[in-house]
């Protein structure tokens, strides 16, 4: 987890990923879509997380940029209510 990220949103998103191809995805929460690296974190210390496929399903991704298993879903958006979303990654805020 980047400590510069922000909560993109407090739910996951399901989306189909396909096997063999690799995926730049969000870590700093400020890209357009959330996913996807857009370059939106330039300037915040965040890199994207770079990772590859190997089974073509919908996987659930990540969105609150909490997960213990980043970029997929593990629940902990569960922890951010809606007044949270923009706001910095943590839980003791």
């Amino acid at each position: 987890m980047c400590k510069d990220a922000i909560v993109f949103l407090n739910n996951p998103l399901s989306r189909e990923l396909e096997g063999g191809k690799e995926y730049s995805f969000c870590a700093c929460g400020r890209s357009k879509d959330g996913i996807f690296c857009d370059n939106s974190h330039e300037g915040t210390g965040c890199e994207p997380k770079v990772f590859k496929i190997e089974k073509t399903k919908a996987y659930q991704l990540c969105r609150c940029k909490s997960s213990n298993n980043f970029p997929f879903c593990d629940g902990t958006h569960s922890y951010y209510s809606d007044d949270k979303v923009g706001g910095p990654v943590g839980f003791d805020e």
